[in-house]
């Protein structure tokens, strides 16, 4: 059995990324940089949405956390975008073909009673799985843990980092300049979500600590 973090992935991101991975699998000459950048800043928002954003919109009206929250999300998708534009456009099809292998290890088809769904997913170990689930199952019984869920929330954000950011960055060639770009613009994702994420987390109880629990529950799933 396979623990992963994994969220439903926009028909928008299902239909491009089949067709570019198939364009890849049938090496297609024709250059895929367009569809490959679209692709991609797709994959960026919806991760941004789901880690991000849709957690904001369940947090208290006015709660600075989520205000935080919000402000490093745009952050996060302008900086991005811009640079899978920037990087990724230029590029031809030899040089996108490790990043298209990424992409296919991103994306995870399970079929269920004759009903294939396809999601974004991430594997994660087995017994980290078990522990975010117990702490998240507490969250959503309404019983406070805040020491717990933090620490697994740390833990999650970064492996979710490593996964989304640090891995796809890995099969780039960049150059001395546009590395060090990318290492600072990741160093400072992870500093900002770290921090965010301490700063939000405490403070939730109530309905809003169900709220949240309840839908990064309906995210871990086995296979």
């Amino acid at each position: 059995m396979s623990c992963y973090f994994a969220f439903r992935a926009s028909d928008a991101l299902r239909d491009s990324s089949l067709a570019l991975l198939d364009n890849f699998e049938r090496r297609d000459p024709a250059s895929q940089s367009a569809l490959f950048v679209k692709v991609a800043q797709l994959f960026a928002d919806e991760i941004v949405d789901v880690l991000i954003l849709n957690i904001v919109s369940g947090a208290e009206s006015g709660h600075s956390g989520a205000s935080v929250l919000e402000q490093f999300a745009g952050v996060i998708k302008s900086t991005v975008n811009t640079l899978i534009k920037q990087v990724l456009g230029k590029m031809n099809n030899d040089e996108l073909r490790p990043l298209s292998s990424y992409m296919r290890e991103r994306l995870l088809i399970l079929t269920t009673a004759g009903v294939t769904k396809e999601y974004v997913a991430f594997p994660m170990p087995a017994d980290f799985h078990e522990r975010f689930r117990a702490v998240l199952h507490q969250g959503a019984r309404g019983e406070q843990n805040q020491k717990e869920l933090l620490a697994c929330m740390e833990i999650f954000t970064e492996m979710a980092h490593q996964a989304f950011y640090d891995d796809s960055m890995k099969p780039i060639k960049l150059g001395f300049i546009g590395r060090k770009v990318v290492d600072i613009g990741g160093a400072a994702m992870r500093k900002g979500s770290q921090a965010a994420t301490r700063r939000l987390v405490p403070a939730m109880d109530g309905a809003e600590l169900k709220q949240f629990s309840e839908y990064f529950l309906t995210m871990l799933i086995t296979v």
